[in-house]
Formats: C-alpha cells, sequence, structure tokens
C-alpha cells in the first residue's frame, strides 16, 4: 500500500471503526448508488465483497481503497 493508499484507509477506518462497510456505507465513500453496486455484483465486476449467509454484502476497506485509486485517471502536465 502506497503512502496516499494508507492515508485513505486510515481515514476510513478512523471513520467507521471497522474492516468493513455495508453495501449502503460503501456507496456513500465511493458516489455509487446501491443499485450500480448491486448490478457490478450480478455481473461480476467492480469490487470485491463478503456475502454473509443472511444475504448481507459487505465490502473491505482495501477494496475499495483499491477502487477508489484505480478509478483515478492521472494526467500529465505539459
Amino acid at each position: 500500500m502506497t503512502g496516499e493508499e494508507r492515508m485513505i484507509f486510515e481515514t476510513l477506518y478512523s471513520k467507521y471503526n471497522k474492516l468493513l462497510l455495508s453495501k449502503k456505507e460503501c456507496s456513500s465513500e465511493i458516489n455509487r448508488s446501491c443499485s450500480s453496486l448491486d448490478r457490478d455484483r450480478k455481473c461480476a465486476i467492480g469490487m470485491q465483497y463478503i456475502k454473509e449467509s443472511n444475504g448481507n454484502v459487505y465490502y473491505p476497506l482495501t477494496e475499495i481503497v483499491n477502487f477508489i485509486f484505480s478509478s483515478q485517471i492521472k494526467t500529465f502536465r505539459l
């Protein structure tokens, strides 16, 4: 994990005090709707997740941080 990734991870961890976020919490942090996360799971794309036997879905903080950094578009100054 790079320094920036670690900083985002620590910020999220201090905000929620847990390593797994619910679908609603995750959607809030990455600015995507819960239905978009549902669609991604159905199509087997997007972030890895954990599904409990009762059907609840949770996203690990590390996956959320990786998603945030992989979604960035890098630009260069000339």
